[in-house]
């Protein structure tokens, strides 16, 4: 018996908790987020989605084989009706705000490359992000840009512009109330 098997069966999560977030051998790590899915305490299945959102391809690979599991399958259910719920209250709550005149915003994180970003501009006159474009023409506005950053060899200290990440912000007015359950 392992030593995540004796604590999952004396039910001890914050050991377990101790182990997914701070032991040195990534696998131990996993291991331990899936002993507290079986214990049901969400803090396990938060962190294998946020492992397959990773670089490393054998985490990754061993997070998606564990999130396979019958109980993280229920869990998963489970965690989307409650935020489907949450949601639909939240919406509900905003429409409520709007026809009382308040204020509702949307956001969303938009990822474009810098080959989308950098389209060739021989005459100095600057140039269209179509992308950008489309957004603003629905009503979204770009509040913040995140440069992101590549190198081309692993531990190179020479990084490049690989793109940027665009958080974009939308307010919503009295008549588009319908609009807001729509827009995603």
């Amino acid at each position: 018996m392992t030593q995540i098997d004796e604590l999952v069966k004396m039910r001890d999560r914050e050991s377990l908790y101790e182990l997914m977030t701070e032991d040195g051998e990534w696998l131990t790590r996993l291991e331990a987020a899936e002993g507290l899915v079986e214990l049901n305490d969400r803090r396990g299945y938060e962190f294998l989605i946020m492992v397959t959102m990773g670089d490393d391809d054998e985490m990754i690979e061993v997070a998606k084989e564990i999130l396979a599991s019958p109980e993280l399958a229920r869990m998963k259910r489970e965690i989307e009706s409650e935020r489907e719920q949450e949601h639909r209250a939240r919406l509900v709550s905003a429409q409520k705000r709007l026809q009382k005149g308040g204020k509702v915003y949307r956001y969303k994180m938009v990822r474009l490359s810098a080959h989308a970003l950098m389209a060739d501009d021989p005459f100095g006159k600057g140039f269209e992000v179509h992308a950008l474009d489309e957004f603003g023409l629905e009503g979204w506005e770009v509040v913040n840009i995140l440069p992101m950053r590549g190198s081309l060899m692993v531990g190179s200290v020479d990084e490049y512009f690989s793109g940027a990440y665009f958080l974009l912000k939308k307010e919503f007015l009295p008549s588009e109330t319908v609009e807001l359950e729509t827009s995603s």
